[in-house]
């Protein structure tokens, strides 16, 4: 099996920018007490400080003011990984309803050198006019990724929807494209997110594909785990792949002993990205997984 790019702990964004799979309100509620992205790095040092060392990150609207912060910050941006998670769609269909296809693109490439513009423009172009997706990929890519210049990115996850998309429609030279990019133009690992770890995982085996770098869920509940949790546990044990658990709280419908009791007896889990919106908070969930799991975390978490 390959090198893993995954650290044991990260830090995940949903609470930072208000995603709440279970309540739309509480994930309002929790956007509004982060608006100020300080608040956000305050609980990112905590949470390094505690021991987790990584951060899950999607191309949201605010994640460029956080990278800057980190960036600013010589401790963090020395040796916190951020695992980048791209597209953010809903902002591409927010905006465009709101000002159109053009401005949205032309919003996104605001700070960006006018040879990087043509470049951009020439490569999607191309794509649109050849019908090559692989182009216009790469151009996203390269546009997604703009707000994370200068950080340490051994990932890049491309999101559950795009990635299961192409796995229902079997479109092998998608993956192959994603991860030779990642490495080539960005030095990272293409990575995959994905809600059908078996497909996944029985697709790259069949077409001989390097092991992959997953996140997907786990969880006691099965929640969010397709076709069933009994089957992507089995997957997990089967075959080669470097796997970062998510949602393994379920959207806070369970408890961190409970959840990490259950991960704890997993086979070929690596690493473990759970979302934490204060001190507190880290120190309970870092605790429980220090409990349960103690293979992968190892004496990399920190004590509390």
């Amino acid at each position: 099996m390959t090198t893993s790019p995954l650290v044991p702990l990260v830090m995940g964004h949903n609470a930072f920018f208000g995603v709440d799979h279970l309540s739309a309100q509480r994930g309002a509620a929790r956007a509004a007490s982060f608006a100020d992205p300080i608040r956000i790095l305050d609980v990112i040092r905590d949470g390094r400080a505690l021991g987790a060392q990584g951060m899950m990150m999607s191309t949201h609207d605010r994640a460029a003011g956080l990278c800057d912060l980190i960036r600013s910050d010589a401790a963090l941006s020395a040796d916190l990984k951020v695992y980048p998670l791209l597209p953010y769609a809903q902002k591409y269909v927010t905006r465009a309803n709101e000002v159109g296809m053009v401005n949205v693109v032309l919003d996104s490439l605001k700070g960006t050198s006018f040879s990087d513009k043509m470049s951009l423009f020439l490569q999607g172009s191309r794509g649109v006019l050849a019908r090559d997706v692989n182009s216009v990929l790469g151009a996203l890519i390269r546009l997604e990724l703009k707000p994370f210049r200068g950080l340490q990115m051994p990932a890049v996850f491309l999101h559950d929807a795009f990635t299961d998309l192409a796995l229902g429609l079997g479109l092998k030279d998608i993956f192959e494209f994603y991860m030779s990019e990642l490495d080539r133009a960005h030095g990272a690992v293409g990575a995959f997110a994905t809600k059908n770890l078996p497909m996944l995982l029985e697709r790259f085996d069949a077409w001989g594909l390097p092991t992959p770098t997953v996140m997907t869920h786990f969880n006691k509940i099965g929640f969010h785990m397709n076709p069933s949790r009994e089957d992507c546990e089995a997957a997990a044990a089967k075959y080669p792949a470097h796997i970062m658990a998510m949602g393994t709280l379920a959207s806070g419908f369970l408890r961190p002993e409970e959840a990490y009791g259950y991960l704890g007896g997993v086979k070929g889990i690596e690493s473990v990205v759970v979302g934490v919106s204060s001190r507190a908070h880290a120190e309970q969930t870092f605790a429980a997984i220090r409990t349960h799991m103690p293979v992968m975390t190892g004496n990399t978490v920190g004590a509390v």
